[in-house]
């Protein structure tokens, strides 16, 4: 069993404190330098409006100050994968934005407003009008809701999870990113032991992870979910159903470390901008966290 070496570990430790937005070293810190889950939130706040949204590059590809529903949704599944306090005061002002930003659209929200367009953002984050239903981001913030907002959010985050299970165990198309939704919406669920999670969504719930997930690591230089994109613990709900290609996941990541000691995306924006070459940076000490914390998970650090 391939390990990540005390000296790689090191090597980015000395990296993220150097080069990593504020935000992840404070990841970074609390699970390796004794650092604490408030040192998290005091840095994510600097990304939060006064309406209670996420702006100014929280979601890295999207630099536009102003609130949005992606960025705003991204702080969601950050306190859920830190265990942050979800009845604070900070995560309600986020369920009050969402409330108070619904638009008549079929999918509730815009993922980013046309302002945004004014700013430097990913190619993918181009603004198009919302036509149809998809679940990315209203799965996640609909589990919020249900867990922990106020009466009406409630009402609406049931109302929104109607819609996500319905499309889950239809015919109707569900790309990786709906299916992380749909998960985040049916892990909360099943924590709160909701009636909605039948043995049909259970069922429809596996098999989209195992449609949006690639076993085939030679495809992983481009933009694919691996087996830990869906999993990211043995404790996983979903673990024994990918399970059979989590080794060859690590074999992967343990082979592709940098030579700066961290993890590249295998996305860009297209373009060589000073701009674009920050957002890559950016985005190196998000992924870097994001496994490191993987793979701690699964005791693949060496002690």
């Amino acid at each position: 069993m391939r390990m990540l070496t005390k000296e790689q570990l090191n090597k980015m430790n000395e990296w993220m404190q150097v080069n990593a937005r504020p935000y992840d070293r404070a990841k970074w810190n609390y699970l390796f330098n004794g650092g604490s889950k408030d040192a998290i939130v005091e840095e994510m706040l600097k990304y939060q409006n006064a309406d209670g949204g996420m702006g100014s590059g929280f979601e890295a590809d999207v630099l536009c100050p102003l609130s949005a529903a992606i960025p705003t949704a991204e702080a969601i599944f950050q306190a859920y994968e830190y265990d942050l306090d979800c009845t604070a005061d900070w995560f309600k002002t986020i369920l009050a934005y969402f409330e108070n930003s619904v638009q008549d659209i079929p999918k509730y929200w815009e993922d980013s407003p046309k302002e945004a367009m004014d700013y430097p953002h990913a190619p993918w984050w181009n603004y198009a009008p919302c036509t149809v239903f998809n679940p990315n981001p209203c799965a996640v913030v609909a589990s919020a809701m249900i867990r922990y907002g106020t009466d009406s959010q409630k009402q609406l985050g049931f109302k929104i999870a109607d819609d996500c299970l319905n499309l889950l165990i239809g015919d109707g198309f569900c790309g990786d990113h709906d299916t992380l939704n749909i998960q985040a919406l049916v892990e909360q669920l099943s924590q709160i032991h909701s009636p909605l999670v039948s043995d049909e969504v259970m069922k429809s719930m596996r098999k989209r992870i195992l449609d949006n997930t690639c076993f085939d690591t030679s495809k992983y230089a481009g933009y694919f979910f691996t087996p830990l994109d869906f999993v990211s613990s043995p404790n996983s709900m979903w673990y024994d159903d990918v399970k059979h290609g989590i080794e060859q996941t690590f074999d992967y990541w343990l082979d592709n470390i940098n030579e700066q000691g961290v993890w590249n995306p295998n996305f860009s924006w297209g373009i060589d901008s000073d701009v674009s070459r920050q957002v890559t940076e950016n985005w190196k000490g998000y992924i870097t966290i994001k496994r490191a914390k993987i793979l701690l998970n699964f005791g693949r650090i060496e002690k």
